[in-house]
């Protein structure tokens, strides 16, 4: 894995060959997708513990992803931490049209890590990958999460309804997608309220 950003807060960790996580991170992302708030956001599958041998599936995701990268947090007391990890897939090669995903583990769900690292990716994927749109999907209950998706230029494009089961109740997926030319007109817009303040 070689850095791919550091930053105040994180550092992301670029999977570029077999195995796409280190040793040492293997506890950490199972300890992550075994979280069932976390397996909620993540797999559309039941929530139930997963063993090491789903070691197996985060490796084909990793492997098969246009980029993958494992999320530590660095401004931490006790040291760099492995707090997640976040994808871009390749829905359609000849559109340019690639997937976005990204979960984190819950104890640091709103102190504005997911939104330094979508900014940051969306960024990459738009200046460095060619890429033309970028597609996502969130469930109507991640209120912070549609927020940020919104704030940084996504459109909602459409709804699926009750979708996913989690803890008693039925949650709608929503399915929302950002061009190039629109992330790039959003960052003309912040540039230029940026001189003129």
């Amino acid at each position: 894995m070689s850095e791919l950003l550091p930053a105040p807060n994180i550092q992301l960790k670029k999977a570029h060959h077999s195995p796409a996580y280190g040793p040492a991170d293997l506890p950490h992302l199972l300890a992550f997708v075994n979280n069932p708030l976390v397996q909620n956001t993540l797999i559309s599958d039941h929530i139930v513990p997963r063993n090491h041998r789903f070691a197996t599936k985060i490796e084909e995701i990793a492997n098969e992803a246009l980029l993958y990268v494992i999320i530590e947090a660095i401004d931490k007391p006790t040291g760099p931490r492995v707090i997640g990890a976040a994808s871009i897939t390749v829905a359609n090669v000849k559109n340019r049209d690639v997937n976005f995903g990204i979960g984190l583990v819950p104890d640091v769900w709103g102190q504005g890590y997911v939104s330094e690292v979508t900014e940051f990716l969306v960024d990459y994927a738009f200046k460095n990958l060619a890429i033309h749109r970028i597609s996502l999907g969130v469930l109507d209950s991640n209120l912070g999460a549609i927020k940020l998706y919104k704030r940084i230029g996504c459109v909602e494009e459409g709804r699926k309804r009750q979708s996913n089961f989690f803890d008693g109740k039925w949650q709608d997926s929503i399915h929302m997608g950002i061009l190039e030319s629109e992330w790039f007109a959003k960052k003309r817009e912040q540039s230029t309220r940026a001189v003129q303040a």
